[in-house]
């Protein structure tokens, strides 16, 4: 047996002496990214040998989770108040505006919805919404329905997620027959009919910023000015995501 273990330790440490251990960057991420990001994380992996620790949320979530010490290096947000939040707080060492996206009212195919006034007057089941204090789509969503003043009418069917991909599936699944969920969302599936972009003058913009949050690695930092380039930015463009910010 004493053999065998020497064997064993011997292996380990060959092991460890012919080459090091896989780098790892921690990303966060908004939960409507998860389907552009999983295509460049494979990329990145495949090319730079390094592990991307991938945490897809509420970007209200998120935050808190960062607030409570959680290991993160990259934070893409689906709102710009969560990022200035943590930006005030110190905890964010660089940040920059990286995607802009629409809002879509969504509903299953069934349904004779063609504008978001006929929400007042077609009989539905269930609006499905992000929870407005920690999902920005739910935020965005209100600040739709106030504008039109249909928020205290339609507030009885509002139906919660967790996050913009919950919304989404809830409407997939017919928990709820209508939904406001991002574009890039609606275009994720072939389960619902998109309905009508909000206008967007009714609702802040829709920005995602990207920050490097606390002491970050190199291997971070290359990550956070590799996913500003032409290839990754390619990807989230073929996701419907729009680049960069527009300015008046």
């Amino acid at each position: 047996m004493k053999k065998v273990w020497i064997i064993i330790a011997a292996s380990m440490l060959k092991a460890c002496a012919s080459g090091e251990e896989t780098e790892q960057v921690h990303v966060m991420a908004a939960a409507s990214l998860s389907d552009a990001l999983g295509d460049i994380e494979e990329i990145y992996e495949e090319e730079e040998h390094v592990e991307l620790i991938m945490n897809y949320g509420s970007s209200g979530q998120l935050r808190q989770q960062i607030v409570q010490g959680a290991p993160v290096d990259v934070f893409i947000s689906a709102a710009e108040s969560d990022m200035e939040m943590l930006v005030d707080r110190g905890e964010v060492s660089e940040t920059t505006s990286l995607l802009r996206n629409r809002l879509q009212l969504i509903s299953t195919l069934e349904m004779e919805i063609a504008d978001w006034s006929d929400l007042m007057t077609v009989d539905f089941q269930g609006l499905a919404v992000g929870h407005p204090e920690s999902v920005p789509a739910g935020k965005y969503a209100a600040q739709v329905l106030e504008n039109m003043n249909l928020h205290t009418e339609l507030e009885d069917q509002f139906v919660y997620g967790q996050d913009v991909r919950q919304v989404l599936t809830y409407v997939e699944t017919g928990n709820a027959d209508v939904g406001i969920v991002y574009q890039t969302d609606a275009l994720s599936t072939e389960d619902v009919q998109s309905v009508a972009l909000a206008p967007e003058d009714f609702h802040e913009p829709i920005v995602y910023p990207i920050g490097l949050i606390g002491d970050v690695s190199e291997r971070a930092e290359h990550f956070y000015d590799w996913v500003q380039t032409d290839e990754p930015l390619h990807i989230f463009e073929s996701y419907g995501f729009e680049i960069g910010v527009q300015h008046d």
